[in-house]
């Protein structure tokens, strides 16, 4: 084929371009090893729980995490997805949100300088924090998911998901065993040190994401910020795509694993001959896991498209659960740690529902696209607070399984989903 038959993309296509997409790689993967580095200190299924534990042990207000995460993280993108598609240069989004991650945890850990003691007012103040850290991550990985769609090929960003974990990992995991592990020694763990650091590593990030080289786009014109307008945007998408709905309910189904994420380090800690330090191996545990989990279903992504992915990280976070309950009953709890091997598919697993959604439509669709598939992952979490209630009622075996026969669900929808790069919907 001549240049004459070649494809606008391909006769655009020059050193500089090239040039200019490693380069952005290369920031991209600088930035989410910063990133990666600042939530080791605050996972989910570890860290935030057990500091939630040591001001408040209430069961429901354990709960309370998962639906503050999954609803900041849904409405805040949602509502200013029409900002972001119109502004000409995505980065400085990605830039300034990633900047103000910082903030929450900044606070807290200075305000923890000064005053540890549990009381109602620390668990609202922390958990008011929490609630404003996940709407700015919600506007921040959509930032990221949109310049991915703008500045990274779509057979490439297994690429970028796979360096991200086998480097970000081994790197989040080093500043773990150097940190993290002095930190939890203490009793109770030196949480005020934990999110100042956390802090820290977000502000670098923000810093990193200003050298992402992006051409500007076309500015357009943009209306009042109306939660009502964008849901009805949303509405209209799911009614006219019915590979999106699909999309959609199958990550619904699959965000259910995220009700249980508070209440693995408790049932680890209720083991005998538990102490603080284990709390350090479990993160390492779950992070080195996420690492594999990202270079396997990155690597699977380019090669075969990312439904193969998706696959192959809903089966294995489907039996997460059931391998927690067999460590916790039938082994000791220095070898409880495994049962975080199998979480660490799910955050892998959230990231690629997102490039499929990507896959599914044009450019200027990407904003509304992502945004939708992460507030249809909302509804489910609101069980979050009443799963709470039921562990602390009945345990954690029926809990536990119910959630993995939802997930083992929601594997078998992505048997039936299409894998659009093979079907024309690649973008």
């Amino acid at each position: 084929m001549n240049s004459l038959e070649s494809p606008p993309d391909e006769q655009n296509l020059g050193p500089a371009d090239t040039d200019h997409e490693r380069q952005n790689i290369f920031t991209l993967v600088v930035h989410q090893v910063l990133f990666r580095t600042a939530w080791i200190f605050k996972t989910e299924s570890v860290i935030m729980p057990a500091f939630l534990d040591s001001i408040s042990g209430s069961g429901w207000v354990r709960g309370m995490l998962p639906p503050l995460n999954r609803f900041g993280q849904s409405l805040a993108p949602l509502i200013l997805s029409e900002r972001l598609a119109a502004t000409p240069l995505k980065t400085r989004w990605l830039a300034r949100c990633t900047t103000l991650m910082s903030l929450p945890f900044l606070g807290i850990g200075t305000l923890l300088l000064f005053n540890s003691r549990p009381t109602t007012w620390l668990v609202v103040f922390f958990l008011g924090a929490y609630l404003l850290f996940f709407c700015v991550n919600g506007v921040t990985q959509a930032s990221f998911n949109t310049i991915q769609g703008k500045l990274i090929e779509p057979q490439k960003r297994g690429r970028l998901v796979a360096l991200a974990g086998y480097v970000g990992s081994p790197v989040a995991v080093l500043m773990a065993w150097l940190l993290l592990r002095p930190w939890t020694q203490s009793s109770p763990p030196w949480f005020a040190a934990i999110f100042l650091f956390t802090g820290s590593m977000f502000f670098i990030a923000g810093f990193v994401a200003r050298y992402l080289n992006e051409s500007p786009d076309p500015a357009l014109p943009t209306g009042a910020l109306r939660l009502g307008q964008r849901l009805s945007e949303a509405r209209r998408f799911l009614k006219d795509d019915r590979h999106l709905r699909r999309l959609c309910c199958l990550a619904g189904l699959f965000v259910c694993a995220q009700l249980l994420f508070p209440h693995y380090q408790r049932l680890g800690r209720e083991q005998v001959d538990f102490s603080g330090q284990m709390l350090m191996y479990w993160v390492i545990a779950q992070n080195l896991s996420a690492a594999l989990f990202s270079w396997i279903s990155g690597r699977l992504a380019d090669a075969r498209g990312t439904r193969s992915a998706l696959r192959w990280l809903t089966i294995s976070a489907a039996f997460a659960p059931g391998a927690a309950l067999l460590l916790a009953e039938y082994s000791e709890v220095g070898w409880y740690w495994l049962a975080y091997v199998l979480l660490g598919a799910v955050p892998v697993s959230f990231r690629m529902f997102l490039n499929y959604a990507l896959e599914l439509t044009e450019r200027h669709n990407h904003p509304i696209y992502v945004s939708t598939v992460v507030l249809c992952m909302a509804p489910p979490i609101l069980l979050s607070p009443i799963v709470g209630m039921i562990v602390e009622q009945v345990g954690y075996v029926q809990p536990f399984l119910f959630i993995s026969c939802i997930v083992v669900f929601a594997w078998l929808m992505t048997l039936i989903i299409i894998e659009p790069r093979h079907d024309g919907h690649s973008a």
